[in-house]
């Protein structure tokens, strides 16, 4: 979860090390501790997620399977409607959260009904396209499904979809033109911690098939989550 810096108050500085800097501070009231690199130690985005990473919540767990299994309902229902509407945008940003972690899709911006006339155009946010989308190929519902497997990637790492293949050793930034082509070619796949359950990686890599008819459909989708949603309960009683 990002918070604006505006939010918080830093105090006074209780330490300093070789890599960066930890105050006092407060966040609505709480005390907190607010840790910031030094300039010379966040030059790089290997250096900002390695950073990030060390308090980041790796793996999936019962209330990310729950979050992935209210947005699965939300394409289920979209793409059940006669004529079917696909949402055209989905990605982390454009999924919001109630207190209650209740997941709503929102920005139904370019979203709008299927039809073979229409849903050639390439329309989406880059690094969560279907390839065919990318092509600007004549494409369905499953563009939709390669999106939501992108985000299932996201709520297992907590990093940008193919952050590890976004900047060479060297430090150079690979342009996300040139990363979609690796991902249509099948050379470059959405990645996951070491705690994600193999289940979620098995449909994830489904979602994101890059033969458009070889993707489970939301519905088929939806069922798998229960599946993994009903691991995560078990394991708490």
């Amino acid at each position: 979860m990002r918070i604006p810096l505006e939010k918080l108050t830093k105090g006074k500085l209780l330490n300093k090390g070789g890599y960066g800097m930890v105050y006092r501070g407060s966040y609505r009231g709480q005390a907190v501790a607010i840790k910031t690199l030094l300039p010379e130690q966040r030059k790089t985005l290997a250096q900002i997620n390695s950073f990030l990473s060390e308090c980041r919540p790796h793996g999936f767990d019962l209330d990310k399977a729950r979050i992935a299994l209210h947005v699965a309902h939300s394409l289920t229902y979209l793409h059940s409607l006669d004529p079917l509407v696909l949402h055209r945008d989905l990605k982390s940003k454009n999924i919001l959260l109630t207190e209650d972690l209740d997941a709503k899709i929102t920005d139904f911006g370019v979203s709008r009904e299927s039809s073979d006339r229409t849903m050639t155009a390439g329309v989406g946010t880059s690094l969560w396209m279907a390839p065919e989308v990318m092509m600007g190929e004549r494409y369905g519902s499953s563009a939709d499904i390669f999106s939501f497997g992108v985000v299932l990637s996201e709520l297992d790492s907590h990093v940008l979809p193919y952050a590890a293949a976004k900047e060479t050793d060297s430090g150079r930034v690979i342009p996300d033109t040139a990363l979609l082509q690796l991902v249509s070619l099948g050379l470059l796949r959405i990645e996951f911690s070491s705690h994600a359950p193999q289940a979620l990686i098995d449909l994830a890599h489904a979602c994101v098939d890059i033969d458009a008819d070889a993707r489970p459909n939301a519905g088929e989708v939806l069922y798998q989550l229960q599946l993994i949603m009903s691991m995560y309960e078990n394991a708490t009683l």
